[in-house]
């Protein structure tokens, strides 16, 4: 009768674990990070009867077991840590695609306006309201670049200020970790359930944060490794992460780790989770976006101002800069410890590229780089001021007293926005009209016409002196100045041939006769003529970048598209990485998560156990006091 009734408590203490299993199973169903616990049961030892068999001695808990599955939880950190920096990068790049494809910042419309308006002029070279005009939508340009350029700067300034957040919330969950690992590793081998469910959703609310690695001692406890294996949580003690200026400029922040003593920059070595995210579109896509507007801005203002220099304006004098001279700007590292500077000139406009260029110096000689993704340059060039290094259209020149490990970058065009601007206010100044024209004499014999001149070298000193040309005969002229003095002798002519003298050429078609005469002059203030300015409605779309290639249209546009396409790409990633993350959580809801239709089933189970046990534990007590009574 003892193991009659030693079965029954047995059983009744088991059905009633679980029975308090299953129900808190039911009543977390809904709990974020939850996992399903069960009861496992074994059988106890069996105790010896008469007869030399044994008789069983009922059932003993082994176990609460928590239903986990460790690797499926490490997967689900990592496409966490992956859909955390696609999400960012997502709603950023849908951000600054907003702003370049919204209609009223649209860069590629304004500049179409602003050469409309080059059309107009050339109508009509001597009006005053097309003139002002002119400057005017040259203002508008500008204001519109400027406008991108400023909210470039607030995005970037928000990714500082997102940045900060995820710091500060990377921060919490670390000490919030690290308390849970001494509450675990205090409890032993029988740590509550509820602890180690807690930790793992901190730890996949972190890898959302930023990328991990998650090291599993015996003791029970977590180490999370970030950077290139800094000890985030060891134990129960937890560091922290710390923004930082980035060397290059003290407005950027950077991410540092803080082991108590120094701080270990480790941007450069996160690529998960939200972080990840904000440091790439910073550094890749807003880099980028800052560059290509630069590169057109600088393509404007050298293009048009090369077409204008090569006119004459009303008063008569030759074409100045319309757009204001954007430079190149170095900067060095605030980690340098020697004395050299770096200088940097936009020597070929044409030839600059979108990009920025990282100078370090190694004890004996400079070593180039693309700071965007560290490629390996060659310049050519020695770096000295007779010699300078050049790399792209940009000169570099270095002074002396670089110490070992000094760095610097090149930014050809990463700030050409904020130089954008005009330089001319008048507009009497305009530059419409060709500064030279030839016209044949009236007393010439013959047929034979000249082609208005074309400009070569606008700094020749001798551009604007008149000259004729008179022909000896059929075969040869001579070029003579307004006093008749003859400034090159006989020279051998081909009708249609080039022509070319004091900067300028032009040609003559025809037979001309003996005597027949060719001005070439000046063509003065208030002449109407539209020459020039017929050759700035070209400046957009003539090839200009790329070997003549590409013209600033293709630059405005590809500026646009390139943007497009990293917002669509980035809306693909996010697609991809939310599927795997649901995938995976799919796979641990069916290992860990509560099936209430199962739980429904194990409650009427166990009811059911207990209920029997009770009963066994009801005849083992009648029969008990049925032997009493028979002794009675």
């Amino acid at each position: 009768m003892g193991n009659l009734l030693n079965n029954g408590l047995t059983g009744i203490r088991a059905a009633q674990a679980s029975l308090a299993t299953a129900s808190n199973n039911v009543a977390n169903a809904a709990t974020e990070g939850y996992s399903r616990q069960r009861v496992n049961l074994v059988e106890n030892p069996a105790a010896p009867g008469r007869g030399g068999f044994t008789i069983g001695n009922g059932v003993g808990i082994a176990s609460v077991e928590r239903v986990y599955d460790n690797f499926l939880a490490d997967s689900l950190q990592d496409v966490t840590m992956s859909e955390g920096r696609a999400q960012v990068m997502f709603s950023m790049s849908q951000r600054l695609d907003g702003l370049l494809g919204n209609p009223d910042l649209a860069v590629g419309d304004t500049i179409q306006r602003f050469f409309d308006q080059v059309e107009i002029l050339a109508t009509d070279t001597t009006s005053p309201v097309a003139r002002q005009q002119l400057i005017t939508e040259g203002e508008t340009l500008v204001q519109r670049l400027r406008q991108i350029d400023t909210q470039l700067d607030s995005l970037s300034n928000e990714v500082d200020l997102r940045l900060r957040e995820s710091v500060n919330t990377v921060n919490g969950l670390a000490t919030d970790i690290a308390e849970l690992n001494n509450r675990i590793a205090e409890s032993g081998a029988d740590a509550p359930a509820n602890l180690l469910d807690q930790r793992e959703l901190l730890l996949k609310r972190l890898g959302n944060e930023i990328n991990f690695t998650a090291v599993r001692p015996n003791d029970g406890t977590v180490t999370v490794l970030v950077g290139s294996g800094q000890p985030l949580v060891l134990g129960s003690r937890a560091s922290t992460l710390q923004l930082t200026s980035n060397e290059f400029d003290g407005l950027a922040a950077e991410v540092a780790f803080n082991d108590g003593a120094t701080l270990q920059p480790i941007s450069d070595k996160i690529s998960g989770g939200q972080i990840a995210g904000l440091l790439e579109f910073r550094e890749e896509s807003l880099a980028r976006t800052r560059n290509d507007i630069g590169l057109l801005a600088l393509g404007v203002s050298e293009s048009f101002n090369a077409q204008h220099r090569e006119g004459m304006d009303l008063n008569g004098d030759l074409g100045e800069d319309f757009f204001a001279t954007i430079a190149a700007r170095s900067v060095a590292s605030a980690n340098n410890t020697g004395t050299g500077s770096v200088s940097a000139t936009i020597a070929d406009g044409a030839a600059v590229q979108p990009r920025e260029y990282l100078l370090r110096f190694d004890g004996a000689a400079w070593q180039f780089f693309d700071a965007s993704n560290g490629a390996t340059l060659t310049p050519s060039g020695s770096g000295t001021v007779a010699d300078p290094f050049v790399i792209d259209g940009v000169e570099i020149t270095v002074a002396a007293g670089a110490a070992a490990g000094d760095k610097f970058v090149v930014q050809p065009v990463a700030t050409a926005t904020g130089e954008f601007n005009i330089a001319l206010k008048d507009p009497a100044k305009i530059a419409a009209a060709g500064p030279i024209r030839a016209a044949r004499s009236l007393a010439n014999l013959s047929n034979s016409a000249v082609a208005q001149p074309a400009v070569n070298d606008v700094s020749d000193a001798n551009l604007l002196q008149q000259v004729d040309i008179i022909f000896d005969d059929a075969t040869t002229y001579r070029i003579f100045d307004s006093v008749g003095t003859d400034l090159t002798g006989p020279l051998a002519y081909t009708s249609g041939a080039d022509i070319t003298f004091n900067g300028w050429t032009t040609q003559v078609t025809g037979t001309p006769e003996p005597g027949d005469t060719f001005a070439v002059s000046t063509t003065g203030g208030n002449s109407g003529d539209n020459r020039n300015s017929i050759e700035l409605t070209r400046v957009a779309s003539n090839g200009y970048f790329g070997g003549g290639q590409v013209s600033l249209s293709n630059v405005a546009a590809n500026m646009v598209s390139n943007v497009g396409s990293a917002a669509a790409r980035s809306s693909r990633e996010l697609s991809v990485q939310s599927t795997m993350r649901e995938q995976v959580e799919l796979e641990i809801e069916s290992v860990s998560g509560v099936n209430l239709d199962e739980e429904a089933v194990n409650l009427l189970k166990f009811q059911e156990a207990y209920l029997a046990a009770s009963r066994v534990i009801s005849v083992s007590n009648q029969l008990f006091q049925s032997l009493l009574n028979s002794f009675g």
